[in-house]
Parts: C-alpha cells; structure tokens; sequence
C-alpha cells in the first residue's frame, strides 16, 4: 500500500471556544478532509500542528465526519489572523474564537493557506 501525503489542520469550532483538528490527506491536487478529533491546544502545539504551511484547494470525503462538536461538515471561514473556524452557513457572521475578529461569511471556503502539522 503507498504511503499518502497527510497532515492536520487545527479549527475552533463556532459555536464556542473548543480546539479540533481536521485530518487532511494528499490526493490528486486537492487536501481532501477525512475525519476530524477534539485536541486541547496544549497537546496540538506539542504535536506541532502549527508548524507546517498547508496551501491549496479543499474537499470533503464522505465519510468524513464533521466537526465533534456542532457536526458541521463543509463550512470553514478563514479569518485575517490566519486561523480557521467552522461555520454554520445559515448565519451571515462568525466570531474567530481565535482571535475575537468577526467574520462575515458569504461562501463555503474550499481553498486555505493555514499552518497544519504532519501526521
């Protein structure tokens, strides 16, 4: 079996101040999203989950679970501090709970340039 490319991106989720990380593997010329895990982030910065540039476009596996806390699968906003929230799309706005910032959402992001670490 070949080895794939994979790495971990960290998100908080949106509807509050909770830490998961976000599988991705290489397959073809997208980062597809696999499964996700709830991290405190004292273990992720042990892990160097925010060491590794990550760049390109995103998609969704179907298995993939969403996020362990809401559940949301495909919405994840950028915000300006570089740090990634999932997003429930019925709302217009999110708070990063990375940084305070708000967030006006108006599409499902499916390319990012975040710091991951590899698995």
């Amino acid at each position: 079996m070949e080895a794939r490319e994979a790495s971990v991106i960290l998100v908080k989720c949106s509807s509050g101040d909770r830490t998961f990380g976000i599988r991705i593997e290489k397959r073809g010329n997208d980062w597809v999203r696999t499964w996700a895990f709830k991290i405190d982030e004292a273990k992720a910065a042990r892990e160097g989950f925010d060491k590794t540039r990550i760049t390109g476009s995103f998609a969704t596996d179907p298995k993939y679970p969403g996020c362990p806390y809401c559940g949301e699968k495909f919405g994840l906003l950028l915000c300006a501090c570089g740090k990634i929230i999932c997003w429930n799309q019925n709302r217009k706005s999110e708070k990063c709970h990375w940084c305070g910032m708000l967030i006006r959402g108006t599409a499902v992001t499916e390319s990012f340039d975040v710091s991951a670490g590899h698995m």
